[in-house]
């Protein structure tokens, strides 16, 4: 994983604990991220407009730094698969 960690988005040690086993998407817009895990537009409609296009690894580092809606995004991301979980497979 250490070739991982090098390329692309550099994340903070804080950062990289606010994204956990995510850390793999880092280098993923946001708004990709949340719908290939299962989330729908609404999700994605709840981000900041202005960090829909972010990637998933700076917006963990504003997140570990106390920006409150990049700590939103993060959790709408992590949140994605559950709500697929509970409603996709009807």
């Amino acid at each position: 994983m250490t070739n991982d960690e090098q390329e692309g988005v550099k994340l903070t040690p804080s950062g990289l604990k606010k994204l956990g086993n995510l850390v793999n998407i880092k280098d993923d817009i946001i708004a990709n991220a949340i719908r290939e895990r299962g989330g729908g537009q609404a999700q994605v409609n709840q981000l900041r407009s202005d960090y829909q296009n972010l990637k998933v690894g700076d917006l963990a580092n504003l997140a570990a730094g106390g920006d409150i809606d990049a700590e939103t995004a993060i959790k709408i991301l992590k949140q994605a698969r559950k709500k697929r979980d509970k409603y996709g497979n009807q």
